[in-house]
């Protein structure tokens, strides 16, 4: 008796069902999402850091209406964030303790950003593919940097991203030995400068950023022991970059602007370099097939909701550095992963492949 074959098309047809299904079937991620979010914003996780309690207990502790987040903390214990014990107390699991404010690389700040500020903007995704205009104003009414300024909470889980950004990478990568004085311009609070001056004890450095930012900057200057040689200046790189150092390093701040905005911030570089000395841009270069770097292609779509801007081309950066005024001269690979967008996805066939921050090198033209 002959076995049928299996017809490839009907299989290939399986699959992509199969596929599309378990793509429609992840949009329960919003729910998950959304019980973590109230468990860290409440902060519930550091409550029961000491123990377990009861579900009023808890609401008790918070002002929370008992009756629903007792279902919500059933819901968490779906999930694996909470235990259920005797006497309906709950209790932290080890995938809980993860989620405590002071958790090494907690996700607690990222999980309420995602639910205040990037969520929402992405269910304006429809405007901008109709408009063109940056979804995250469309629908909460300013930029992410004045609302993030309006919400200090905000600011500050941002400000703790930006610290947590692997710098050991980019050091290695580059030769700052030639460079006098470093300016960080937009360099947050210090972590990358610090990092660089750490193992380079003959430079000084220039940390330039938003006053609000800069002011949060000493306790990581001095905990690296650069503090004595590093001026804090704050100011917009919109109006004008400090004068006096012959390098300039941007890390992951070209790809947050459009053409034009990146163009004034380039050109002020320019004029604070007057004639001499070194750009560094320290960015994710986009590649021209998305399969070469696939979680590219999320961030570039973040940024165009979030901020109006996009990921670039090595092409694009040396049109940008030629229209302000510099000679791309090179671009540095480094080893320095980037904290894909696409985390925490299901797996793409793609999904395995890692970008990399690399050093986009100018001088004055």
């Amino acid at each position: 008796m002959t076995t049928p074959k299996a017809d490839p098309q009907s299989t290939d047809s399986s699959t992509a069902r199969e596929t599309l299904q378990s793509l429609v079937s992840g949009f329960r991620g919003y729910m998950n999402l959304a019980l973590i979010y109230v468990a860290a914003k409440l902060r519930i996780v550091d409550l029961l850091a000491n123990g377990p309690q009861k579900s009023d207990e808890i609401a008790l502790s918070v002002g929370a209406h008992a009756p629903s987040l007792h279902r919500i903390l059933r819901g968490l214990v779906a999930l694996g964030i909470f235990s259920e014990e005797d006497d309906w107390r709950f209790g932290l699991t080890e995938v809980g303790t993860g989620l405590r404010t002071e958790a090494p690389d907690s996700p607690h700040g990222r999980v309420i950003s995602a639910l205040e500020e990037w969520g929402p903007a992405w269910g304006g995704l429809l405007h901008t593919a109709m408009t063109g205009e940056t979804a995250f104003n469309h629908v909460l009414g300013m930029s992410i940097w004045e609302h993030q300024r309006q919400h200090p909470e905000l600011s500050e889980y941002f400000n703790q991203r930006m610290a947590q950004k692997a710098n050991a990478e980019i050091v290695a990568a580059y030769d700052f030995l030639p460079f006098r004085r470093i300016a960080d311009v937009g360099g947050n609070q210090g972590a990358l400068l610090a990092a660089i001056l750490k193992t380079y004890p003959a430079a000084t450095g220039i940390l330039f950023d938003q006053p609000h930012v800069v002011a949060g900057a000493g306790a990581i200057l001095k905990e690296a022991g650069v503090a004595a040689r590093c001026q804090v200046v704050g100011g917009s790189f919109f109006e004008g970059i400090p004068h006096g150092a012959d390098l300039h390093i941007l890390r992951s701040i070209i790809h947050d602007w459009d053409d034009k905005k990146s163009l004034t911030i380039l050109r002020n570089c320019r004029r604070a370099l007057n004639g001499s000395g070194t750009l560094l841009l320290a960015e994710s270069i986009m590649p021209t097939r998305v399969d070469q770097a696939p979680d590219m292609i999320w961030s570039d779509l973040s940024m165009m909701v979030l901020n109006g801007s996009r990921e670039r081309t090595e092409a694009e950066y040396r049109a940008l550095f030629e229209a302000s005024g510099f000679k791309l001269t090179r671009v540095v690979s480094t080893e320095c992963p980037r904290k894909p967008w696409g985390a925490g996805l299901r797996p793409t066939p793609f999904s395995s492949i890692p970008s990399r921050i690399s050093l986009i090198e100018g001088v004055p033209a």
